[in-house]
């Protein structure tokens, strides 16, 4: 019975793999990571003294 079982999932899966691999649409798998640009912030010198 374990081999019969076996043999069903084994036979199942290579007959439908090309069918599920067809129907897939590969273009909404990954989302479109798109950052903006970043802002450049001015720079300042900071007044506290190191060791405070």
């Amino acid at each position: 019975m374990k081999t019969f079982v076996t043999a069903l999932v084994l036979s199942a899966t290579v007959l439908t793999a090309p069918a599920m691999a067809l129907g897939i649409d590969m273009s909404n798998l990954t989302r479109n990571l798109s950052f903006p640009e970043p802002v450049s912030e001015p720079v300042t010198k900071d007044q506290s003294k190191a060791g405070k």
